[in-house]
């Protein structure tokens, strides 16, 4: 039997199938198209109240195996005490789903020869086939006030509906001349009750395709602070340390349906995007930035009239640079604004010193 060696893809066009590189040609040009014009063309396709749904289970099996690759065999702080690790068994039916979680769900469905040259879905972008990134956005928890007799959360078994619509497309300018658009759209998420769950407003950034026969320079990692250096800038802080290797990159993306390839492609990744190494999900890191805030909250004493199970209000979140795989990072919350009634800031900062993800959670009142 003949061993066959794995080739390393090149990402010339002139190498690529044809479907892609006619995708590729035919891609919208923003420098040389009137920015405004591509963004009334998409507020003209989605806006004016129109909206897309789609329902979905809520199957207990995703929501396992997303806990396990999070390191997290049990689902809520205190549940250790209440149920077998999910090594051993899924979740129970009716199982609350925790903050953020709900993006292991409502996944992209579309077939290979949509999506972009980059992996990325179609959604809010066939018409020009742009670059998406993933700028931040907000999540609130309508029916987790703890102060209501009865509360609406996503849960384990349920059929949920998802509905989205867009709420805004801006052309804009960047600092080197050139223009981008920042899209904002709004996801709602009803039980099958029709109780209103969860809203989640992301904030996209479009930008022009790249040429993958045109090699990008990678920049070199900077200096990490040491030991004493990050002790210092991290006092008053509560600290959990992460280090995303490949594996765990990997099998976010597969969970998410994410075939964005600057997750797992590291050519991509560093020869034609020019990160590094591949790229942690900003999904990850607001979820590593949510699980502090209520495994903390736990701790202090919230949440136990519940089995431990706590929700934020809201929490408002922006991505401010890429966390690499391969290099340590930590999630900062301040510890003076932790508490029941005070909104909680929580970061997330690489070990460098380079700011990440920054987030404000919002808590109940009263």
């Amino acid at each position: 039997m003949k061993c066959v060696r794995a080739v390393r893809p090149a990402y010339k066009i002139s190498n690529a199938p044809i479907i892609l590189r006619s995708r590729f040609s035919s891609a919208a040009k923003l420098q040389q198209t009137d920015p405004q014009a591509v963004a009334d063309s998409f507020l003209s396709k989605f806006a004016n109240g129109k909206t897309f749904s789609r329902k979905q289970l809520l199957d207990a099996n995703q929501l396992r195996l997303f806990s396990l690759t999070l390191d997290r065999p049990h689902l809520w702080p205190g549940s250790s005490l209440l149920a077998k690790s999910l090594e051993e068994a899924e979740p129970a039916q009716g199982t609350p789903i925790p903050p953020a979680y709900h993006w292991i769900y409502f996944t992209p469905a579309q077939l290979p020869g949509i999506l972009g040259l980059d992996g990325t879905d179609a959604s809010f972008n066939r018409m020009h086939h742009l670059r998406r990134m993933w700028a931040g956005g907000s999540v609130e928890w309508p029916g987790a006030d703890p102060a209501s007799a009865q509360n609406h959360f996503l849960q384990v078994g349920d059929t949920v509906t998802e509905t989205t619509k867009l709420l805004s497309c801006v052309p804009k300018v960047m600092k080197d001349g050139n223009a981008m658009l920042v899209v904002g759209v709004e996801k709602e998420y009803h039980d099958s009750k029709g109780n209103l769950c969860l809203i989640d407003r992301r904030n996209w950034v479009f930008r022009e395709a790249l040429d993958p026969s045109k090699p990008a320079t990678s920049p070199k990692k900077p200096t990490e602070l040491s030991q004493a250096e990050l002790d210092e800038r991290d006092q008053g802080k509560i600290v959990r340390e992460y280090n995303r290797d490949e594996l765990q990159l990997f099998r976010m993306s597969a969970l998410t349906f994410n075939g964005h390839r600057i997750h797992y492609d590291k050519p991509w990744a560093t020869e034609v995007e020019g990160h590094r190494n591949i790229v942690v999900h900003g999904p990850l890191n607001l979820i590593a930035m949510l699980d502090l805030w209520r495994d903390e909250s736990v701790k202090q004493g919230l949440g136990k009239t519940r089995d431990e199970i706590i929700y934020p209000r809201k929490v408002d979140y922006r991505a401010t640079s890429p966390v690499y795989a391969g290099e340590p990072y930590r999630v900062l919350l301040d510890a003076g604004t932790l508490g029941q009634h005070t909104d909680a800031q929580v970061e997330v900062r690489s070990n460098d010193g380079t700011k990440c993800m920054k987030g404000t959670v919002s808590t109940w009142q009263g």
